[in-house]
């Protein structure tokens, strides 16, 4: 079966289904408008609000159509996504928009389809609510509930990640004092990625000759030095 493909709003205009962070534009008694990048703006009842709204507050809706055939937004947004993975596989590249903090880390859709979590431990770059953001399917659990990452994951993700660590090679004189027993801050700081995730790059790299190893770090080897 194909993985599902991600959809991409940034280059075609919103649509019902889409999950959006919008801003509101005016408040009236029947509810807010929001600027939906449309000629008549799009309407978000109270019923469907989650808090008391201000001009100019950015807020994370859904668009849906309502009993009178009319384009809507909603704030309650989990209500819509699917809490079962569907046609979503792991390994899946997805788009994701973050919708709320919790102790554990992010909820966010994907997709505007699918309801994820992205945990604290597979974040190495900034993350907001609010954020549209490239991510993976890392996991699907046996309850349907799915989890997410910031970096392919398996082979391919470590692939990427060892080119960028042969590019920062390069700038910096084929030289870095870190290594596979670093600790896992600095790894994170220098390439964004897990001490895990880190390592097992390395380990290809190592395997094709492309870098040395030793306790004070990693060197590009000679035939990459030469190249």
């Amino acid at each position: 079966m194909p993985h599902s493909p991600a959809p991409d709003h940034s280059d075609r205009p919103i649509e019902v289904g889409d999950v959006v962070q919008l801003t509101v534009s005016s408040l009236q008694p029947i509810g807010a408008f929001l600027d939906w990048g449309k000629e008549k703006e799009l309407f978000l009842p109270f019923s469907e609000q989650t808090r008391e709204l201000q001009e100019g507050d950015q807020v994370i809706v859904r668009v849906y159509v309502d009993n009178n055939q009319r384009s809507c937004a909603s704030m309650k947004v989990e209500k819509f996504l699917e809490k079962h993975p569907g046609e979503l596989r792991e390994g899946d590249r997805v788009k994701l928009l973050i919708l709320s903090r919790t102790d554990l880390g992010f909820k966010a859709a994907i997709n505007s389809s699918h309801l994820g979590m992205l945990y604290h431990n597979e974040i190495f770059e900034p993350v907001r609510v609010g954020l549209a953001l490239d991510g993976f399917i890392q996991k699907i659990r046996e309850d349907g509930k799915i989890d997410l990452c910031l970096q392919q994951p398996g082979r391919r993700g470590a692939e990427e990640i060892g080119q960028k660590i042969l590019d920062l090679l390069e700038t910096r004189g084929g030289f870095l004092a870190v290594s596979d027993s670093s600790p896992p801050e600095v790894i994170s700081d220098l390439f964004g990625v897990s001490k895990k995730k880190f390592k097992m790059a390395i380990g290809g790299l190592y395997k094709k000759k492309l870098i040395t190893l030793d306790d004070k770090g990693i060197g590009l080897s000679r035939n990459e030095i030469e190249r």
